[in-house]
């Protein structure tokens, strides 16, 4: 839409001072705000803590928490409309996908299922959103871009906001993906990419080209959605943490750091918040529109963060169906859950279709009516889901013994779970719901769900979880990486690339003392093992000629630091792209090898990033002299090594003295709604930030593999934290952004430089601190 008037920003920024009644509270409700607007709650009661986060939550995100919602019910298409320019100009295909999960349903079931204590949380929440929608506050300027008003808030409105943000961090994705990949190639082009030959390769799919093309249209269906549904597997995500015990520190106690990886978002995905009440005394980050700090907190005695497992804990059956609608059961046909659905679009008419579900779950892809559909057994809506009762235990804990001891309910997502304490104890625990599984067939492919030889069979018991507390190295690193040596129990076959963990485990296994800022520093670390690997093998290879021999030496001269003024790390970017493709065209052909570059498949570059990992261990061993196709590597790399030459002189110009990494890669978040109100993106759009690394080092920064975007970060550390037990009363956290969702406010994206050079703002938690430093205080009374 173009010629759209200005809106008046400023307009939209909520009553920050002064004092608001609001019916449902006990007593009077503090919210501080200090100077980057970091709301500091303060009630008598713990009802009250809950009321304020959520009015709080709501004066600075509320149009994040509608996009959330609508996301999570299938309803985007009612603001987003028919209009293609749309970020999300798939919001009918968002909204189908959406409603097929049922994650309306589930979160439903899942507050249903709770206890009294943790039913109030939640409801007193909700009040809390309520109160600020009827105080006659002006709203985000997105709602009358869209022309839609949001409705009362629902306690289990926050339960599906959870949900569709972590729907698909799963394995769906890539089994999707997998699979289209083995239709592909075949079991023998696999097998020379992988270890062996794909597990449970005899079962994993029935034969024929209707399978095939029934994931093909899948992962038609995830792409369409999956820009407005949540997170999309762009192959190079993930995330860091790390906690050092006081032996290993110069001041004797401990720290915990770390940087949680998402997607980009608009506002960012976490939101900074301090809440204090008679029970509990927490500052952290959560997502907006959710109380409690599931994932990042500090307590005046523990803290913790979270990073991915990547866990599986997603299933896809593809489910047989007859002319009558009934799918295949080992015991005969059984009906399946059908329901009509209809969704509004804002500008266009009305949409019908049906969904469907059958023992396994719901039907996420495919027509039933046409013979096979996929259907998804997923831990967080495989029956009611009771997480939400650890939220309120850790808040109290006082021990990393005692935070473990409040986690067995856990559910979705499952996490590595970092945490240390002031007296002096560091701990990491697998938490999360693991299915116990009869067969290895569906680890990275859909399976057969007529057959009953894929069925989940319990759960891991929660005493077999991985858990260490106060480890003889002194040290806990996460990176996504792999938690055990070996299956037992089996939590996953598809880690991410252990690049970072290896990274992390090179600058803190060493057994030295670190000073609490070196330590910190790690999260700016921008050394790529994967680069030195390849500069390893140049330096053995060659010399060359021409273009080729001139990025051979550049980057065998190089120490592998993707520094954001080097020029080393634009020529290895085009490298690395020009590398992947020569190595497996001759293994898996040209067009599947252009098919994953150019992502056509969601989780195409997790299937890149993972066979070149592959390649990268072995340069050593396996592939020391030749490629896995058998070529030696004097043959390979001439040409890879020109291409990128050439693509960054074409690029950056000629000289390469004048080239830079951070000219052609950085932070670049594009608001929802900027695409279709190209007048006011600049506006709507937060500043652009120039960054160092790639998805290979600790500063994570992936890119795309096509080069459509050339090298935006596609993910990227979303929320850094640090507490130093030394002086555990100031820590620091930093988000891309801003603590405010309202485009054209003082804190829409006032943290964003701190984020680019690697510092962070005050925690401030003492309540000294809080109020020395406030800059707004607004005080809610009970009518």
């Amino acid at each position: 839409m173009t010629n759209v008037p200005m809106p008046d920003f400023a307009a939209s920024l909520p009553q920050m001072d002064g004092e608001i009644t609001a019916a449902g509270l006990d007593g009077p409700v503090s919210i501080r705000r200090d100077q980057f607007g970091i709301a500091h709650i303060s009630a008598t009661t713990e009802h009250d803590a809950w009321f304020g986060q959520a009015y709080a939550s709501a004066q600075d995100r509320l149009w994040q928490m509608e996009c959330d919602r609508r996301r999570a019910t299938g309803r985007w298409a009612e603001a987003a409309g028919a209009d293609a320019r749309f970020a999300g100009s798939g919001a009918v295909a968002t909204d189908i996908l959406g409603r097929r999960l049922r994650l309306a349903d589930a979160a439903k079931a899942d507050y249903a299922a709770m206890t009294p204590e943790t039913r109030a949380m939640f409801d007193a929440y909700a009040d809390g959103v309520n109160a600020f929608l009827t105080a006659g506050q002006p709203l985000p300027v997105e709602f009358g871009l869209c022309g839609v008003t949001p409705e009362p808030w629902k306690p289990w409105h926050s339960l599906a906001l959870f949900k569709v943000r972590h729907v698909l961090m799963g394995s769906w994705q890539q089994k999707i993906t997998w699979g289209q990949v083995l239709a592909r190639i075949g079991p023998d082009a696999y097998a020379r990419l992988e270890a062996g030959s794909p597990p449970g390769s005899a079962v994993i799919l029935p034969p024929g080209a209707k399978v095939e093309s029934l994931l093909n249209e899948a992962a038609d269906e995830i792409a369409a959605a999956a820009e407005m549904l949540g997170y999309l597997a762009h192959g190079d995500g993930g995330s860091n943490s790390w906690a050092v015990h006081g032996t290993r520190t110069t001041t004797g106690k401990p720290i915990i750091c770390n940087d949680s990886h998402r997607g980009l978002d608009v506002p960012n995905a976490y939101w900074q918040v301090h809440v204090i009440c008679p029970e509990f005394n927490v500052i952290g980050a959560t997502f907006a529109g959710l109380p409690g700090f599931p994932h990042f907190g500090y307590n005046g005695s523990v803290a913790w963060n979270i990073t991915h497992t990547q866990a599986d804990y997603q299933d896809l059956y593809v489910e047989r169906f007859g002319a009558d609608g009934r799918y295949e059961t080992p015991a005969g046909p059984e009906a399946a859950d059908r329901r009509e659905e209809r969704i509004r679009v804002r500008g266009g008419d009305d949409v019908a279709f049906e969904t469907w579900a059958t023992a396994h779950g719901p039907v996420v892809h495919g027509d039933p009516r046409q013979g096979l559909a996929i259907a998804m057994r997923y831990t967080a809506t495989d029956g009611p889901c009771r997480q939400w009762e650890v939220l309120r235990p850790m808040l109290r804990a006082r021990t990393v013994d005692g935070l473990f001891g409040t986690q067995d309910a856990w559910v979705d997502p499952v996490n590595n779970l970092v945490a240390a304490d002031t007296s002096g104890n560091i701990g990491y625990l697998t938490r999360g719901r693991l299915p116990i599984r009869t067969t290895s067939a569906g680890r990275r492919m859909p399976v057969a769900g007529w057959t009953g030889e894929h069925e989940w069979h319990g759960d891991v018991p929660v005493e077999r979880m991985p858990r260490s507390v106060n480890p003889d190295t002194g040290y806990i690193a996460t990176s996504n990486q792999r938690v055990l040596d070996g299956d037992d129990p089996y939590i996953s076959d598809l880690y991410a690339p252990a690049f970072r963990g290896d990274r992390l485990q090179e600058l803190l296994g060493g057994g030295d003392q670190l000073t609490p800022e070196r330590i910190a520093s790690f999260q700016g670390d921008v050394l790529s093992p994967a680069a030195r690997a390849w500069a390893s093998l140049l330096a053995r290879t060659g010399p060359f000629s021409g273009p080729a021999e001139r990025a051979r030496e550049m980057l065998t001269s190089w120490d592998a630091t993707l520094r954001p003024d080097g020029g080393e790390g634009l020529l290895y970017a085009y490298f690395r792209r020009a590398i992947t493709e020569a190595v497996l065209t001759p293994v898996i052909g040209n067009a599947t090898c252009r098919w994953l570059m150019d992502e056509k498949s969601p989780g195409a570059g997790r299937v890149l990033a993972h066979w070149l990992s592959n390649i990268v261990y072995r340069l050593e061993t396996t592939y020391a002299t030749n490629d896995p196709s058998g070529r030696p590597w004097s043959e390979v790399l001439p040409g890879a090594l020109e291409l990128a030459w050439m693509d960054a002189a074409v690029q950056s110009g000629e000289d390469p003295s004048r080239w830079r990494w951070d000219e052609r890669h950085g932070l670049a978040s594009k608001h929802a709604l900027s695409s279709a109100f190209p007048d006011l993106d600049g506006a709507l759009d937060p500043p652009t930030a120039p960054a160092g690394g790639d998805a290979d080092t600790l500063q994570a920064a992936a890119y795309g593999w096509s080069g459509k975007s050339d090298f935006v970060m596609t993910t990227l550390p979303v929320y850094r934290q640090v507490v130093d037990f030394a002086v555990p009363d100031h820590g620091s956290f930093v988000i891309p952004g801003g603590v405010s969702g309202l485009p054209g406010t003082a804190h829409y994206a006032d943290q964003v430089e701190h984020w680019r050079t690697h510092t962070r703002v005050p925690m401030q938690y003492a309540q000294g601190n809080i109020e020395a430093n406030a800059a707004h205080t607004l005080r809610l009374r009970p009518k």
